[in-house]
Parts: structure tokens; sequence; C-alpha cells
């Protein structure tokens, strides 16, 4: 079964459920990022000629999907609803 036949014998509640955990693995990856962007201006004592990063959409959405498949096969294994 491909992805797109997959994604179609879905049902709503297990859209917005796999919506959820994305959600949720879009919030990890911003404060991961956050935390990252702290400690690199901690580790340079906020100095004035630092390097400024800032969380960009594709670093978000990609360490997104990366935390949202770990949640997903650990919510996986602990329960029989998620699809």
């Amino acid at each position: 079964m491909s992805l797109g036949q997959w994604l179609n014998s879905l049902s709503g509640v297990d859209h917005g459920i796999l919506f959820a955990i994305f959600l949720v693995g879009i919030y990890f990856s911003y404060a991961t990022l956050e935390f990252l962007i702290e400690f690199y201006d901690n580790k340079k004592k906020h100095s004035k000629f630092r390097v400024h990063f800032r969380v960009t959409p594709a670093a978000l959405i990609f360490f997104g999907f990366i935390y949202s498949l770990i949640i997903h096969q650990i919510l996986k294994a602990m329960f029989n609803f998620i699809p």
C-alpha cells in the first residue's frame, strides 16, 4: 500500500490524531531550537559579535517531522488506536 492509499484509508479521527502528533512535534522542535539558540548565546556570553540565529520554518518543520515520527512510534507501541 502506498502512502497516498494509506492516507485515504484513514478516518477523520485518525487524521486528527496524526495532526495532533505533528503539532506536538512542532512544539518540541521549537523548544529544542530555542534552547540551542539560548545555549549558544550563553556560551558566547551574549557578545555583540556573535552570530544571531533564529528559528526558520525549514528547521522547524524538519525537526518537527523527526519528533513526530518518534512520538508516533512510542504511542503506537503503547496504544492500539494510533493509526
